[in-house]
């Protein structure tokens, strides 16, 4: 089981590839998205309040997306999942990560050292975790 949380919902047009991704991950586990509500107020505020309800719904086994996170190849995100029969992701809202939710995840996961905007790494992570599923069926998709 894979469960992804978020920080608000995802623009018009990302919201085709994130349901296509979705889908195709379906064949191969049970997957589900979670869209929380953004918070209000200053940017420290938001990000107080966005790590409150993360942390609420990641419960104690989560990897936290963020940008000054550890880099993953391809073959070594597929091993991280492999290893894990159920994983929770969580990406936080357009001012990042509350300190206490980095603090209480179980890795943090950066997707590019570029900097992305939430909602498209929303759609990056779903084509990663379909990617590694793929790879671990033996399936061609990776190449």
């Amino acid at each position: 089981m894979i469960r992804v949380i978020v920080v608000g919902k995802n623009v018009s047009f990302l919201k085709q590839a994130e349901a296509e991704y979705l889908k195709r991950l379906g064949f191969y586990s049970k997957i589900s998205l979670l869209e929380l509500k953004g918070g209000s107020g200053s940017p420290g505020e938001v990000r107080k309040q966005e790590g409150k309800k993360l942390l609420e719904k990641a419960g104690e086994n989560f990897f936290a997306l963020d940008e000054k996170g550890g880099k993953y190849a391809t073959m070594d995100f597929k091993n991280l999942l492999e290893a894990k029969k159920d994983a929770v992701f969580v990406i936080g809202g357009a001012f990042g990560l509350d300190k206490r939710v980095k603090e209480r995840s179980g890795g943090l996961i950066s997707l590019s050292c570029l900097t992305l905007t939430h909602q498209l790494a929303r759609v990056l992570l779903l084509e990663q975790l379909y990617r590694a599923h793929t790879m671990i069926k033996g399936h061609p998709y990776n190449k």
